[in-house]
């Protein structure tokens, strides 16, 4: 049904008469609301002017009084917030005093290098005894450097006075997870070494050294790095050859008590050179004999920790067993030189890295005994499973292909760690390490240096 013309003029006519009714409406009542508010407004005034007419004078005295004294009061409040202010400003400068102090800015002198010849090194196991030291060295050569370690053995302590530099990181992370980061060369250290250490947790211990490894390889393949495994003398187990060059295979027992360590390291081995023939990852395999230094872990049970606590505390020097197995042990630094040798060079097969110069154990215990003094006394224990007998490495390799040999001398790297432990067993508070830290920092230039002040 359509509308006519007319009956459209109509309905338009209807509507605006009933919005133009609305409208009135809506005026009407709010000028009769706005009137009811008036009257209301007008009889509080009269009650108020009626209220004041009974108050006395002197009354409203005291009152005018009271308003003369409210600028006094709010200058007071004004002066008190001053106060809290400053004293908020010195609390403020005192934590920051303490930040400044904790974190030092004063870091050991660093090579530039550009970006061609800068590297994004990762290094497992970063925060323990050798690879802090490896850290240190390759800090200061000017390389950027990732730590990651699980701090099982390690301790932040041992790279502390790098934290805060720009080519540092510190990442708290167990290698059996994936990590995955973009590096240009990997040094895996990262397992237990000590024999207290990896017998407490084998099957953690093997984990790391397997599983570990392949996320490691699996990183190095994806990132095309290069890879150094850091194996280890115990591959070769009670050797039945002497010295132990790399070609011989071992004489280990699989189910033994220190089983998890030795046969993870040859699993480690294997997974390297098979991930090396499949996936062309570039691999470097480091076989590390006996060795010692400052920032090894006082409860390590290891030769020279050992020796060397017993004989500052003057408690007895055990020795376990006749004392005639032999070990060769070489200092820290000169192991690091022989890591970073390895990893820069194009020689791929295993190589042996430590002293050969062989000393029994007995020999070794006293050595220790003259250097510290003391009243110890030297104490044979019945023998350890499966405790290899000889160990004394063939370096031809290192020397042919490395141009490395060691070279600080057993008594001077002695004196250093024995001094290291000394100041261990003196550090009773905390604060007294921020001391000792502050007032050395700033004079630290290599990495000798701070072997010998840390």
């Amino acid at each position: 049904m359509f509308l006519t013309q007319r009956k459209m003029k109509q309905a338009a006519f209807f509507i605006v008469c009933v919005l133009l009714v609305i409208g009135f409406y809506k005026g009407w009542a709010k000028t009769e609301e706005e009137q009811s508010f008036n009257d209301k407004r007008l009889r509080q005034i009269k009650q108020n002017e009626d209220s004041l007419n009974e108050i006395e004078p002197e009354a409203i005295e005291k009152m005018m009084e009271m308003d003369n004294d409210v600028p006094y009061i709010e200058i007071n409040d004004l002066q008190e917030a001053n106060t809290r202010i400053r004293e908020l400003e010195d609390k403020l400068h005192r934590i920051e005093a303490k930040i400044e102090s904790r974190v030092p800015k004063n870091f050991p002198t660093v090579k530039f290098l550009n970006y061609k010849n800068r590297k994004r090194i990762l290094v497992t196991g970063g925060a323990g005894f050798v690879g802090s030291h490896l850290v240190d060295r390759l800090m200061l050569a000017g390389h950027e450097v990732i730590v990651a370690d699980n701090f099982f053995t390690g301790r932040k302590r041992n790279v502390e006075h790098w934290v805060g530099h720009e080519n540092f990181e510190l990442v708290h992370h167990d290698i059996v997870r994936p990590l995955y980061l973009e590096v240009d060369e990997i040094y895996h250290l990262a397992s237990p070494a000590s024999p207290p250490h990896y017998m407490h947790n084998p099957v953690k211990t093997i984990k790391t050294n397997t599983v570990g490894t392949i996320n490691m390889l699996g990183l190095a393949k994806r990132v095309g790095a290069r890879v150094l495994i850091a194996s280890t003398s115990e591959v070769y187990g009670d050797p039945d050859e002497h010295p132990q060059s790399e070609t011989y295979w071992g004489h280990v027992n699989p189910i033994g008590p220190r089983a998890c360590y030795d046969e993870g390291k040859r699993v480690a081995e294997t997974l390297s050179y098979a991930y090396m023939r499949q996936e062309g990852v570039s691999v470097r395999v480091a076989r590390i004999f006996n060795t010692f230094g400052p920032r090894m872990h006082m409860n390590d049970g290891r030769v020279v920790s050992n020796f060397i606590l017993q004989a500052l505390q003057n408690d007895s020097i055990t020795i376990y067993g006749n004392g005639k197995q032999t070990r060769s042990f070489q200092y820290v630094s000169d192991l690091v030189d022989g890591l970073v040798a390895l990893m820069g060079s194009n020689y791929t097969l295993p190589v042996n890295i430590g002293n050969p110069i062989e000393h029994t154990i007995e020999e070794f215990a006293s050595m220790i005994k003259e250097l510290v003094g003391g009243t110890s006394k030297i104490v044979e224990l019945a023998a350890v499973e499966d405790d290899p007998q000889r160990r004394k490495p063939d370096i031809s390799r290192a020397k042919k292909y490395l141009d490395w040999e060691p070279k600080v001398p057993l008594s001077e790297g002695l004196e250093q760690t024995v001094a290291y432990f000394r100041k261990e067993l003196q550090r009773t508070k905390h604060s007294q390490k921020d001391e000792f830290e502050t007032k050395t920092k700033a004079s630290l230039k290599n990495d000798h240096d701070i072997i010998e002040q840390l």
